[in-house]
């Protein structure tokens, strides 16, 4: 079903725009002008891969290679100050050793850019996707072995913000709302406890100071509603997060943002802990050269727990990443990169701690063809042994455009 969702998207775009691309050509840049004024960009990425633990366990580890297609198609318009885009993908996987972890994802996605005068900016942005998670993640989390089949989801977002101020106004403010739903497929003994849906509204006010920086003072709450009753207990809760800080860009050097504050889980169910504390979110870009920059990353907060029949009313989850990109000609360039993680559990002693090393060779092999070696390095360990795992993912891609 998913994967006939997919086709039947894809096969949709194309029908309707048919009569306009039978007239369109195809520039240099792969970008099919079609005579409605609508862009085509299609695509597709092919890939073989070979994952060492496919179900992330401990012990009887499971290892396959695993070849997948992943076709997508952009369709573009613009239109004075205003812009739109849609794009439909489907993600087809086959495991070689390990079929029960083959899957077919797919997403439809649109966005609309409108501004109706200097001084109003609308975005609305919409998705439906058909999803998994694989064995040994999520709701299954040091359960792989257990499960003949990767978790099947689907869910649903519509967002819209709205922007007060000119680009060259020394205070804005932004206003957001975004509706997001979840449900299971499969394994509905398990997963219908964590089906939910989410509501959030938030505002900012920005204050762009005379140099290339923005003081940023933001709010927002989040009403997120669990559909079934967990075995341990009502989780609905309220989120709230308060933010101060900068987002800055110094000429082409250095650009990022910075922001510190507090964030209030609020659970309905009063025998739950609530969490109140420090929260944070940092990006910072450097690019010392023209051709080789950094990137660091790093963020705390409090989330919902995921697996079942886990102790625990919220994790505690803090990340620190660290990134070098290289060009090292017009067509070569690498990415190295490495994450550190920790989740804190509230009501144990339980602590994971996730190590993950990325490295990317990309080669622009021709203006249509572009090719990308990867490796991924993961260890994960844990006070709770069961969910300790190492991981090392080795693979190639090649992505064609026209």
């Amino acid at each position: 079903m998913k994967l006939a969702s997919g086709v039947i998207i894809s096969t949709a775009l194309l029908t309707t725009m048919a009569p306009a691309v039978a007239q369109s050509t195809v520039p240099a840049s792969g970008v099919i002008k079609t005579a409605s004024g609508i862009d085509l960009i299609p695509s597709v990425q092919v890939g073989l891969k070979h994952d060492d633990n496919v179900v992330r366990s401990s012990s009887n580890e499971i290892s396959s290679w695993v070849n997948s297609i992943a076709p997508a198609l952009k369709a573009m318009m613009v239109d004075g100050a205003d812009s739109y885009t849609v794009t439909a993908a489907i993600n087809n996987a086959r495991y070689f050793s390990s079929q029960q972890d083959d899957f077919t994802d797919g997403y439809l996605d649109a966005e609309a850019k409108i501004s109706p005068s200097s001084h109003h900016n609308f975005k609305l942005k919409a998705n439906t996707s058909w999803l998994h998670e694989d064995r040994g993640t999520g709701v299954s989390e040091g359960r792989g072995l257990l499960l003949n089949d990767v978790t099947k989801f689907n869910s649903q977002f519509l967002e819209g913000e709205y922007v007060y101020g000119a680009q060259s106004s020394t205070g804005k403010i932004r206003l957001n709302s975004r509706y997001f739903n979840k449900n299971y497929d499969n394994f509905r003994d398990v997963t219908q406890y964590r089906d939910y849906d989410s509501t959030l509204f938030g505002g900012a006010f920005v204050y762009q100071t005379n140099g290339s920086i923005k003081m940023v003072a933001s709010a927002s709450t989040a009403a997120i509603d669990f559909k079934v009753l967990d075995l341990s207990g009502d989780r609905n809760n309220t989120d709230n997060n308060y933010r101060v800080g900068v987002e800055w860009e110094i000429t082409s050097i250095t650009s990022g943002e910075l922001k510190l504050g507090y964030q209030d889980k609020n659970f309905d169910r009063a025998q739950r802990e609530d969490f109140s504390g420090f929260a944070w979110e940092a990006i910072l870009v450097w690019q010392p050269l023209t051709y080789s920059g950094f990137d660091i990353a790093t963020g705390r907060r409090a989330k919902d727990v995921d697996a079942v029949n886990v102790l625990g009313d919220y994790i505690i989850e803090t990340t620190y990443g660290l990134g070098w990109n290289h060009q090292w000609s017009e067509t070569w360039d690498t990415k190295i990169a490495y994450e550190y993680q920790t989740n804190k559990y509230n009501l144990s002693d339980r602590t994971d701690t996730g190590k993950v090393i990325t490295l990317e060779l990309n080669k622009q092999l021709l203006r249509w063809v572009k090719i990308k070696a990867f490796a991924n390095i993961e260890n994960r360990t844990s006070t709770l042994g069961v969910i300790e795992f190492d991981r090392t993912v080795l693979g190639l891609n090649a992505e064609f455009t026209l």
